[in-house]
């Protein structure tokens, strides 16, 4: 009878411990910074020459006089709040044949074999300039579509700064001897794209 007793009273002594512990009271101070937030920049380009946006430059004719040439500029700005990376590169050449009369075959025996290209392209050198210094050439002919922006994007990074403006000047020339009957009625077209990318630590991928 006395152990039965002894027991009670430890698990009651054990449950009023229990109870004081829970009711224990802690003093706090808490402050709260409000409106936190995450705002992200910008990155946009204006393309314009001569205060127009993007209008294409034709050379129609070619071959009545013997040596030809031109430029066509564009003013680049960064119009966002980030820096960034310019890139130029050639996209959507073609090179068209555009038929085959008796003087072309001449020159060219396989002017009418189905899906010839055109030769134009080949006797066009086309370089690019940077503020006046001449940066990448390429031909036109369309295996070397890739060469002006793989070629730029060896370059040393150019970067713009918000509200930073650069020239960007195309020059295009093709000497009487770089061409013959083979071009006749002969066209090509092409675009000249510019990206500008977010500037980021490190290598770029090499498809950018």
């Amino acid at each position: 009878m006395n152990k039965k007793v002894f027991y009670s009273s430890i698990l009651i002594a054990i449950v009023v411990i229990g109870a004081i512990a829970g009711t224990y009271a802690y003093f706090t101070a808490t402050r709260t910074t409000n409106a936190n937030r995450f705002i992200s920049g910008t990155l946009d380009l204006d393309v314009a020459a001569n205060g127009n946006k993007l209008e294409p430059f034709i050379i129609e004719n070619m071959g009545a006089t013997g040596n030809i040439g031109g430029t066509k500029t564009w003013t680049i700005k960064n119009t966002g709040s980030l820096p960034g990376r310019l890139f130029v590169r050639l996209q959507n050449v073609i090179n068209e044949e555009n038929g085959c009369n008796d003087q072309e075959k001449v020159a060219d025996p396989n002017c009418e074999a189905p899906d010839k290209e055109g030769n134009l392209g080949d006797a066009i050198t086309l370089k690019v300039s940077l503020d006046g210094t001449d940066m990448v050439e390429s031909t036109l002919a369309t295996v070397d579509q890739t060469k002006i922006g793989q070629d730029w994007y060896n370059l040393e990074s150019i970067v713009l700064q918000p509200n930073e403006e650069r020239e960007v000047t195309v020059y295009w020339n093709a000497d009487q001897s770089s061409y013959g009957n083979e071009v006749q009625s002969d066209s090509v077209q092409f675009d000249v794209n510019f990206r500008l990318i977010q500037l980021i630590e490190g290598e770029y991928p090499s498809n950018i």
